[in-house]
């Protein structure tokens, strides 16, 4: 009977789940199709560190596409529900990825959100972001010299809804692996990449027009040319 009356209770304090995905208006542009092919996995690891100096060369947008794909690309469907790269727990994919294009070859400058459903980024807000994003990220010169910065948020309670408190736990576990992942496809393409963890919280959350409450950025990644 106690178990009863502590799994009500538990279930009268859970959040609502928030929808599973973000959509937003503007310019689409679908990105080119992921290549499986690269680096062995361990020569990405033995490869991989933390790059701070990039140079002026241009990402190109195969090299977007393919790190996009990493970091939250579909990999299956199970009754519905879009597996991707990075595991998650109870497969409800807290995280959302906004990337501030510095410099992408045929990409226009500006912060866009990628759409995991069909691989591709929507402009949401076009302009030369990087005065903003290095003054959020405490002048890293990285954040402003990187070919592009990928923002990760979480909508905490995707992950709340199911496991309360302890999903928070969980939510950062998720960041962590789909920074991993993006810093192993960095190192298979040639590029350089650094987690960043040092930001101003509101700045951040106000530049990729998030709440800071229901959402918030937790983790932002430069990656560029070396």
């Amino acid at each position: 009977m106690l178990r009863i009356i502590a799994l009500a209770v538990l279930a009268i304090t859970l959040p609502a789940m928030p929808p599973p995905f973000k959509d937003y208006k503007g310019e689409k542009i679908t990105l080119p199709k992921p290549e499986f092919k690269g680096l062995s996995l361990e020569e990405a690891l033995r490869k991989r560190r933390s790059v701070r100096e990039y140079t002026a060369k241009p990402l190109t947008l195969k090299a977007l596409s393919q790190l996009l794909f990493s970091a939250q690309g579909v990999t299956g469907n199970v009754s519905g529900t879009l597996l991707r790269t990075a595991p998650s727990a109870g497969a409800l994919y807290p995280c959302e990825v906004y990337i501030i294009v510095n410099n992408v070859k045929g990409l226009k400058k500006g912060i866009y959100h990628y759409s995991v459903r069909d691989h591709s980024i929507v402009l949401m807000k076009e302009g030369d972001f990087r005065k903003e994003a290095m003054n959020a990220s405490l002048g890293q010169e990285a954040v402003g010299d990187a070919g592009a910065v990928f923002v990760l948020s979480a909508a905490f309670d995707r992950t709340r809804s199911k496991y309360g408190d302890r999903g928070m736990r969980y939510i950062y576990m998720e960041a962590g692996h789909i920074n991993q992942n993006i810093s192993l496809q960095a190192a298979s393409l040639g590029l350089g990449s650094v987690v960043i963890g040092a930001f101003v919280d509101d700045d951040m959350n106000a530049l990729v027009m998030v709440d800071g409450k229901k959402e918030a950025v937790i983790v932002i990644q430069a990656v560029g040319t070396m």
